[in-house]
């Protein structure tokens, strides 16, 4: 009986102590897709995404999503990516070249009549009581990109 009782008490205790930890993992802080316009992305147009004040320090990884039609005319997509917080402006730009196809222009996602695409994680970092956004413009060669039909990012 006691040694039933310690293996049930032992149990317990690893159990509490999953759920504490469960409990005290961050996850997602924001998740957020926004639709292009259908005639096409235009070079000029920046999709932004503006970030709530903090209730405390962050330290996390930005991924920026891509959904795209069934097919796309290009094999891969460059974008800028610009993080912004309140009071200091531009805090980080970086460049993303990402593969959409293979050479044959084959999807490298699975899908039917849409395909998902997420990038690299790239570090994000935000001061409590401190916002921002995100800004994301197309860096390729046509004015015009077709066939992405939504822009997304995701911090966690």
């Amino acid at each position: 009986m006691i040694k039933r009782l310690r293996k049930t008490e032992a149990d317990i205790l690893l159990l509490s102590s999953s759920i504490f930890i469960l409990s005290c993992t961050k996850g997602t802080l924001f998740h957020s897709y926004k639709p292009l316009p259908t005639e096409g992305w235009e070079q000029r147009d920046t999709i932004c995404f503006d970030l709530p004040q903090q209730e405390e320090d962050i330290s996390g990884t930005l991924t920026i999503g891509l959904r795209t039609k069934a097919y796309v005319s290009m094999q891969d997509i460059v974008l800028a990516v610009e993080q912004l917080n309140d009071s200091a402006g531009i805090c980080r730009r970086d460049t993303i070249r990402y593969p959409l196809t293979n050479s044959e222009g084959d999807a490298l996602t699975k899908g039917v009549n849409h395909h998902q695409y997420e990038t690299e994680q790239l570090p994000i970092s935000m001061k409590k009581g401190q916002g921002g956004s995100v800004r994301i413009h197309h860096l390729m060669r046509n004015e015009t990109v077709q066939g992405i039909t939504e822009l997304g990012i995701k911090i966690d």
